[in-house]
């Protein structure tokens, strides 16, 4: 039988803060390959809502490059 913990949410953000941060990194990459999946499927879902073109979408990433590198 594998030995268990019973923590919640709260308590296992505590864990989380304790460690260093390129632990805590690891720890962010983790969770994102676990939810990569499903986020993005989301994401596909409601890009389908929006209807929005290439041009705008191109004409939005150089306004944001523009904004950044002022």
């Amino acid at each position: 039988m594998t030995p268990t913990l019973n923590l919640d949410v709260s308590q296992v953000k505590a864990l989380i803060s304790q460690f260093s941060d390129a632990e805590q990194e690891d720890i962010a990459s983790y969770l994102d390959s676990l939810t990569l999946k499903r986020r993005f499927k989301k994401l596909l879902f409601n890009k389908k809502e929006v209807p929005i073109s290439i041009e705008e979408i191109t004409a939005e990433v150089e306004d944001a490059r523009n904004e950044r590198y002022k």
